[in-house]
């Protein structure tokens, strides 16, 4: 591997995205220090480097938000849409999925 370029912080995955300098990418878990590449990034950060946030896509985000749980607002798994189909009727589900849709646009793209 080449130096480090940067870490990105992935909190939400455990783990850090760390960028070399020839363009390659690693994802390397935050709480393993005995993992040679988190000591790698332990030893970069020793030497100055900064962990800085990883920023999503709006347009990654506007999916990670739909594809959610429903108890988080999204569309939620395919075990809770057949639940609520089941349980509820298709009625309630397509309003579900048009609420969804609603607060959760899509955008311009």
């Amino acid at each position: 591997m080449s130096d480090i370029e940067s870490v990105n912080a992935l909190e939400f995955y455990g783990s850090y995205r760390v960028v070399y300098d020839d363009g390659s990418e690693l994802f390397v878990p935050i709480d393993v220090p005995s993992n040679r590449h988190s000591q790698q990034v332990m030893d970069w950060l020793a030497d100055g480097g900064t962990i800085t946030p990883f920023v999503l896509d709006p347009a990654k985000l506007t999916i990670r938000q739909r594809t959610a749980p429903m108890a988080e607002g999204g569309y939620g798994t395919l075990s809770e849409q057949f639940e609520m189909i089941g349980e509820q009727g298709m009625d309630v589900y397509q309003a579900h999925i048009a609420k969804v849709k609603t607060d959760i646009p899509k955008g311009d793209s």
